[in-house]
């Protein structure tokens, strides 16, 4: 019975894991069922943030900027963190499912899918005693940390990436947001920056849960997830906002589904990773206000040094 269970979660699990589109509704179709498990819901809206980051590669102002090989880099860089993540997350998602379903907690079975003993102990615990909140905060610590060495720690990512000029910058300005919009226009949200920082991820997954739970917020986060249409673009939310700056299609039209030849990393984090108790403790946000003037302040100087660069670039060729 038990390999019958573990082949169904690994076929679900890749079956949901093709794209950055699959993981989002995968991500949402399972909060609607367990409205419990917020990190879920969470997870579908930064996943979405994730799939319009790589279809802004394919805009104008990235175009200008970075060369087609560094703009692939960024990509797989985006689909190989996501990829990874929901490689952990999903199948704690259905074992949860199954063991809600069997009236009787089965997370013995995590261990067929190298999840760390860290977040097997906080499922029991949560089986026992319904903390969402202490459960939310677990599953942000668990993710952060599992993608540390194999991704955020990998030389490839490392040196490629993570260490260039176009990461840096975009460290230093904060051109990087994590969105929550709504169907009036607002867009809710966290510049993200410190990004190779564990803890300044979870610190940053932490306030980002904290809006999108946010009482009088949370029901309008909903609406929008649940009636717009995951694409990829950032159309899905600019049909509603003044500004339309930024142009681009939706995801299908520029990447193929990503064959993964990553394996699955069988390490075990928190054995060798010391539990901080700062990563407990939640985030402070002195204010929740939207953040559109901010983002598009930031997209339109970013879209003007673009044009400025094509215009020397337009010279430079004229004059050879």
């Amino acid at each position: 019975m038990i390999p019958l269970i573990v082949d169904y979660i690994k076929e679900q699990t890749k079956i949901h894991n093709q794209n950055n589109v699959t993981r989002s509704k995968a991500y949402l179709n399972f909060y609607e069922k367990h409205p419990e498990i917020k990190w879920s819901f969470l997870a579908s809206m930064v996943s979405r943030n994730a799939g319009w980051n790589m279809t802004d590669l394919q805009t104008e102002p990235y175009v200008q900027f970075l060369s087609e090989d560094r703009r692939k880099s960024l990509y797989l860089t985006y689909e190989s963190i996501n990829w990874y993540i929901f490689q952990d997350a999903y199948p704690q998602l259905l074992i949860y499912q199954l063991s809600m379903e069997k009236n009787t907690p089965l997370f013995f079975l995590l261990k067929h899918f190298y999840v760390s003993s860290f977040i097997e102990q906080e499922w029991y615990r949560f089986y026992r005693e319904k903390n969402k909140e202490r459960l939310l905060y677990a599953q942000i610590i668990n993710e952060q940390n599992i993608i540390e060495l194999p991704i955020m720690e990998h030389q490839p990512y490392k040196n490629k990436i993570f260490r260039s000029l176009t990461f840096q910058t975009q460290n230093i300005v904060d051109y990087n947001a994590v969105l929550l919009p709504t169907e009036n226009g607002q867009l809710y949200g966290e510049f993200v920056s410190h990004f190779l920082n564990v803890s300044r991820r979870i610190a940053i997954g932490k306030k980002i849960a904290n809006i999108l739970f946010y009482p009088y917020l949370y029901p309008r986060f909903l609406s929008f997830a649940r009636r717009v249409a995951i694409s990829g673009s950032r159309k899905e939310y600019e049909q509603f906002t003044e500004e339309k700056l930024i142009h681009s299609n939706p995801l299908k039209d520029f990447y193929r589904n990503t064959q993964h030849h990553m394996t699955d990393y069988k390490g075990d984090w928190s054995s060798y990773t010391k539990i901080k108790k700062k990563w407990w403790k939640e985030e402070n946000i002195e204010q929740i206000v939207p953040i559109n003037s901010e983002f598009y302040q930031k997209r339109k100087w970013l879209k003007q040094l673009s044009t400025i660069k094509s215009s020397i670039k337009h010279e430079s060729v004229e004059k050879s």
